[in-house]
Formats: structure tokens, C-alpha cells, sequence
């Protein structure tokens, strides 16, 4: 601009010399008025100064047409690389919302497949206490049924010594045994075989439903025990890709926000520069419009000069 500005001076400068010493000195040194060859001089002189600012004008259009073009592209540059951000940018965020809801309902399915084994735990060890809870009592009952059988055993003995010593009682002489007598022990031979078998038929009707009800309880709590930790273990392996998909997410969340923060960063630096470049644009443009706005005064300048020689012209024709 400024290398413009001095080849404007320096062609006003040429016009200043260039104009005839009679123009200058004829209102103070006669008072005649200029003849018809100085006012053609003047007028040419004129024209070629009409000539010089129109090249002047379309150097300048030229000029500014030189410099609003790589300004321009740079601008234009600038622009498609923050469309394209914000483009990435809304790509990214949509993967992010994407990877969102996928999280959300990995976090479901893991939040579901937890509390099933949470429940399967209670109903585990709750199997277990009542597993223990009917071992103990199947302890119980067979300490009862071992006691029960001593004492079987223990009248069975009883039985066998009294029934050897009535065998033996039996064996003796008849003179001292009566009729009484013998009566009197096959009643409580009776009797006592009679209350040997209501106890065993008792006993027999007392414990062996509980204890086959006890069996069939054991048998059906240890299979379902086996089913609940099979299950378990099922619910263990698929919780296994659910945690691991879920770090997967995880990561890739994070990855997701830096590259967030990367662009947002990259963005704010580009918004930056378009604003210097912008800045820089304005003041180009404000520099370019003061220099056309000075080339239209010197052009009305010269118009007002044209329109006095043409007057002056036409006064004298």
C-alpha cells in the first residue's frame, strides 16, 4: 500500500511539472486572458491527468483485487475447516450418545444378571442353613433310632434271659412247679412279647416316615442345591463379557472425550485465527477504502478542473 501511494505522488508530482509555467503565472503577471492554444494545452494536460488516475483507479481495483483474493481463500479455508469441526464434532457426539445408551444397557443387563445372582446366593445359602438344619436333625434322629435299638437290644436280652429262665424253670421237676405257676409265666411271657412288639411296631410307625421324609428332603435340597450352583455358574460366565464389554465401553468413553477435548481445543484455535485473519481483513479493507476514498477526491478534483476548462473553453469559443 504504501509503495502505491508514493507512485500516486510521484505521478501528481509529474502532472504539477508537466503543466504550463502559463498557467500559473498569467493571472499574476497579465490580466489577458489565456489564448486558445494555452487552453488546449491545459485541456490536453488535463485529459492525460484524467488518463493517469484512471489507470491509477484500475491499478488500485487490480490491487485490492490482489490482495481480497488470498484473504478471501484464507477465509474461505477457514470456514470449510470449521464446518468440518463442527461436522466431526457432531459425528463424535453421536457416538458418544451411541456408546451412551450402549453403556446404559450393559449397565441393565449387568444390573439384572447381578441381582439374579444375588438371589440365587440367598436361595443358596438358605438351602444351605436348611441342609444343615436337617443334617443336624437327621443326627438327631439317628442318635434317637441308636438308642431306640440299645433298648430293643436291651429287652431282647431281657426277653432271652427270662425266657431261658423259664425254659429252665420249665426243665425242673414237676413237683415244684403248680399250675399256677406256669400260668403266671406264660402270661408275662405274653405280655412282655406283646409290649416288645408294639414298641418295635410303634417305633417303626413313629420314625420311619420322618426319617424316609428326611431322605427324600436331603435327596431334593442337594439337588437343589445343585441346581442353584449350576445356575450360578452360569450366571458367572455371562456376567464375565458383560464386565468385560463394559471396561470396553469404558475405554472407549474416554477416548471419546479426549478426542471431545482435542477438537474442542483445535476449534478454539481455529475460531482464533479466523478472527485475527478477520481482523486482518478489516484492516486491509479500511486501509483500501481510505485510499478510494482519497482517489475520489483527487478524482472530483479533477472533474471540477475539467468542468472550469470546459467553461473557460467554451467562454472563449
Amino acid at each position: 500500500m504504501s509503495d502505491a501511494e508514493e507512485e500516486r505522488e510521484s505521478s501528481q508530482e509529474q502532472r504539477e511539472n508537466q503543466e504550463p509555467t502559463s498557467a500559473h503565472s498569467s493571472p499574476s503577471v497579465s490580466p489577458e486572458p489565456l489564448s486558445l492554444q494555452d487552453v488546449g494545452v491545459r485541456f490536453q494536460y488535463c485529459i492525460a491527468a484524467v488518463e493517469d488516475l484512471e489507470r491509477e483507479r484500475d491499478d488500485l481495483i487490480h490491487e485490492l483485487a490482489v490482495l481480497r483474493e488470498p484473504s478471501l481463500e484464507a477465509v474461505r479455508q477457514a470456514h470449510e475447516e470449521v464446518v468440518q469441526a463442527f461436522g466431526q464434532r457432531a459425528r463424535v457426539e453421536l457416538e458418544r450418545d451411541a456408546l451412551k445408551e450402549e453403556i446404559r444397557v450393559v449397565r441393565r443387563r449387568l444390573f439384572r444378571v447381578t441381582r439374579e445372582c444375588v438371589a440365587c446366593q440367598y436361595q443358596l445359602d438358605n438351602q444351605q442353613k436348611e441342609l444343615e438344619k436337617k443334617a443336624a436333625e437327621r443326627e438327631d434322629l439317628e442318635t434317637l433310632a441308636a438308642r431306640l435299638r440299645e433298648e430293643l437290644n436291651q429287652l431282647r436280652e431281657t426277653f432271652s434271659q427270662q425266657r431261658e429262665t423259664q425254659q429252665q424253670s420249665l426243665q425242673t421237676p414237676r413237683s415244684r412247679r403248680t399250675s399256677r405257676e406256669i400260668q403266671e409265666r406264660r402270661r408275662l411271657s405274653a405280655e412282655l412279647q406283646s409290649l416288645i412288639e408294639e414298641q418295635h411296631s410303634s417305633l417303626e410307625e413313629l420314625y420311619e416316615p420322618k426319617l424316609l421324609q428326611l431322605l427324600d428332603r436331603c435327596e431334593r435340597g442337594a439337588r437343589a442345591l445343585q441346581a442353584v450352583q449350576e445356575e450360578l455358574q452360569k450366571l458367572r460366565e455371562e456376567t464375565r463379557p458383560l464386565q468385560a464389554e463394559a471396561y470396553s465401553l469404558r475405554l472407549q468413553k474416554c477416548s471419546l472425550q479426549e478426542q471431545i477435548s482435542l477438537l474442542k481445543k483445535k476449534r478454539g484455535d481455529e475460531v482464533l485465527i479466523y478472527r485475527e485473519q478477520l481482523q486482518e481483513l478489516e484492516n486491509t479493507k479500511r486501509e483500501i477504502k481510505i485510499c478510494v476514498q482519497l482517489q475520489q477526491h483527487q478524482n472530483k478534483e479533477m472533474e471540477e478542473l475539467r468542468k472550469s476548462l470546459t467553461q473557460e473553453l467554451a467562454i472563449y469559443k
